[in-house]
């Protein structure tokens, strides 16, 4: 049974990456190449690896988690690689900010496939071995005629976890897809942005939103903003933004955060 849950982890994750697998659609962020393609991958390119991330989160749909990420330590991109974003402190001080606005509220969302849906200014490749991949997703993709040494050989053509140019080009798209309705990130504070005439706020950690807003309809534009681009995980009660859990209390104005666990997952590390 437990071979059986993560097999299908494994065929939904490599579905999400390809063309798809079953119910799951794809991104068409990764293209399997066959022997003619693996000869002409461009002599400048480092082929790299495929790592295998397991996670359970208990928060989400679905909590048994694969992540295929690409062996970024050997991509060498020559372009800026640098991301701005919302650090602990930014974060608290969102956080008491709200409570101390009259009338203010707060919600978090998460951006599906945040990297994924971001074109790439030059293709990466990886392989992966094939005893890693199952067999159903093998026969899917007749991947069978496209092995080689053991391995098969992927032409990364858009964002994908691990990839060093990964994070700011997802960023720098994320900002321009954002600047067209109004909304910039705020000077001297990476990672908080607000709107032009909107009463609302937002931190951003990657894919990670925390929202502060005064008026639920306010957030509900920046949501509709970022759903005609992103798949959007919404939490109208505001209770977990990256890792931290929140509680909430508006009338009497106060908030708690802590990290349920962290301490015994650092001593069982």
């Amino acid at each position: 049974l437990l071979r059986e849950t993560w097999s299908k982890a494994m065929c939904k994750e490599l579905g999400i990456l390809c063309q798809g697998f079953g119910e799951t659609k794809g991104t068409d962020t990764m293209r399997f190449l066959d022997l003619e393609g693996i000869k002409n991958i461009p002599k400048d390119r480092v082929v790299t690896y495929a790592r295998i991330v397991v996670d359970y989160r208990p928060q989400k749909e679905d909590p048994n988690r694969v992540r295929i990420t690409a062996g970024g330590n050997l991509i060498q991109y020559p372009g800026e690689l640098t991301t701005r974003t919302a650090d602990l402190r930014t974060t608290k001080i969102m956080l008491n900010s709200v409570i101390s606005t009259r009338g203010a509220r707060y919600m978090t969302a998460d951006a599906g496939n945040f990297y994924l849906a971001t074109p790439m200014e030059r293709k990466e490749y990886l392989r992966i071995a094939i005893n890693l991949i199952p067999q159903e997703f093998m026969d899917l993709y007749g991947l069978h005629d496209k092995v080689k040494n053991g391995y098969v050989y992927c032409e990364i053509v858009r964002g994908m976890y691990g990839l060093p140019q990964a994070g700011i080009l997802a960023n720098k798209l994320l900002k321009e897809r954002l600047a067209e309705h109004d909304y910039y990130e705020v000077a001297h504070t990476p990672g908080l942005f607000t709107h032009k005439t909107r009463p609302i706020w937002f931190t951003l950690t990657v894919d990670d939103f925390g929202v502060k807003y005064i008026g639920r309809e306010h957030a509900e534009h920046l949501m509709s903003v970022l759903k005609q681009h992103y798949k959007m995980e919404e939490d109208w009660k505001g209770e977990l933004y990256c890792g931290i859990s929140i509680k909430w209390n508006y009338e009497k104005e106060y908030v708690d955060i802590s990290m349920p666990n962290y301490v015994h997952k650092k001593l069982v590390e």
